[in-house]
Order: C-alpha cells, then sequence, then structure tokens
C-alpha cells in the first residue's frame, strides 16, 4: 500500500524506467526460449510499481495480495502471447487493471471503512494536523474508479495518454478527458479542505 513517500509523481525514486524496459524485454525474450526462471527476475522487476498501482487502486491493503498475485499470474498465462507491440510496463499495467476492475464488480462496496486497514483509517487523523498529503490521498479516493485509475497511471506512474489508453482500453480522448476531470475534482476536494483548516 503506498505511503505518504509515493506521493511524488512518476517511478519511484531510483528507477530508471529505461533501464527497466531494457531488462524487462531482455527477460521477456528469455522466457520465451524456455527460459522459466526469468519470469522471477521480472516479478523483482516490477512488483514494486504494479504493487503500488493497486494499492492506490483498490484503497484497501488486505486485498492489494491477492490481487498483485492474481495480476501476476495472469501474466504468466498471457506472456507468451506479447508481440512487444507495448512496453512490459504498460501490458503489465493493463493486466493489474483488469483484475481491479473484476475485483471492483464483484465488491462494489470494497471502499475502505474507518479504523480498517485502508487510506481512510490513515488519513482522517492527518485532516485535523492539516497534511497536504493526506488532503490529497482523501481526494484521490474520493475519484470514481475510472478517474482514479486514469489519474494514477499517468501522475503517479508517468505513463503517457497513449500507454494510459493501452492500459485501460480506450481512447487517448477519453483519457485526457479522465484527467481533467480527475484533476478537477482533486483541485476542488483540495480547496475545500485548506478552506476548512484556515482558521
Amino acid at each position: 500500500m503506498p505511503t505518504r513517500t509515493d506521493a511524488q509523481t512518476g517511478p519511484a525514486a531510483g528507477e530508471d524506467p529505461s533501464v527497466l524496459d531494457s531488462e524487462c524485454a531482455r527477460l521477456v525474450s528469455e522466457f520465451r526460449r524456455g527460459n522459466l526462471d526469468g519470469f522471477d527476475r521480472l516479478v523483482a522487476l516490477t512488483e514494486p510499481r504494479v504493487r503500488r498501482l493497486i494499492g492506490r487502486l483498490v484503497l484497501s491493503r488486505p486485498d492489494v495480495d491477492d490481487l498483485v498475485q492474481e495480476t501476476y499470474l495472469r501474466a504468466w498465462k498471457s506472456l507468451g502471447g506479447f508481440r512487444g507491440e507495448s512496453r512490459f510496463s504498460t501490458w503489465l499495467f493493463r493486466i493489474a487493471v483488469n483484475v481491479t476492475r473484476s475485483w471492483q464488480r464483484a465488491r462494489p462496496a470494497a471502499l475502505p471503512l474507518p479504523g480498517d486497514d485502508g487510506l481512510a483509517s490513515r488519513t482522517a487523523p492527518g485532516l485535523a494536523e492539516g497534511s497536504l498529503i493526506d488532503a490529497y490521498e482523501q481526494a484521490l479516493a474520493g475519484l470514481a474508479p475510472d478517474l482514479r485509475t486514469t489519474f494514477v497511471l499517468h501522475e503517479a506512474e508517468g505513463l503517457s495518454y497513449q500507454e494510459v489508453a493501452d492500459a485501460v482500453g480506450c481512447p487517448i480522448g477519453t483519457v485526457m478527458s479522465r484527467l481533467h476531470r480527475a484533476r478537477q475534482q482533486i483541485l476542488a476536494g483540495l480547496r475545500d479542505r485548506l478552506e476548512e483548516l484556515t482558521p
């Protein structure tokens, strides 16, 4: 589950996306040639970002492990069909998004309740202290799932418009529209919270 140190945008500190993509492409190639051990290395390289993405989308820590595991199970089954037309991380994110959507459809009331281990229990006390990060996370949690997914992929994970469109399976125009609405709602939420906190 993301922590406050995840508030920066783009790939996590220390990750070089071009090096990561190059290594993933090499490991996928090895996997296709029969080196099944390469998949373990793929998981090790990509799991932090996949876990961070899913944690931002489902907002419920107890379910993140299961969804990450299901993402990699589906990736294992489908890797032979990965044609390299997109970056491996974009392809993997699409699987993670689809796994998360299926989970959300099966549990429409799956947002965390106060007192659980999810986002709400971490943000409520921080709001009283006037934390901008907590206010941001609460605004993010209030977004509809499609808006939150699009926003997190672009703003937090650094995917381009085209990569987000590929990951969520919609036109670029829809991605741009969702990003605009997400940003507007987050800014409105931050403004409201700041007004409440200003003496």
